[in-house]
């Protein structure tokens, strides 16, 4: 396999993550990623962190 395939692969799953990682940055700020322990702890830490980066602002 040629190295500007795999590159391509690469280039695509990037993406897809960067896609994922967007979609549920959004769903936790709305409050939909679950129920759930970890899904609470997930929404606390990232609430505490957004307000702690614009309280330094």
């Amino acid at each position: 396999m040629k190295s500007n395939i795999l590159h391509q692969r690469q280039k695509e799953h990037n993406k897809r993550v960067l896609d994922f990682h967007k979609n549920h940055a959004l769903e936790i700020a709305r409050g939909e990623n679950g129920n759930g322990m970890l899904a609470k702890w997930e929404r606390f830490v990232y609430n505490k962190g957004k307000a702690f980066f614009k309280a330094i602002k």
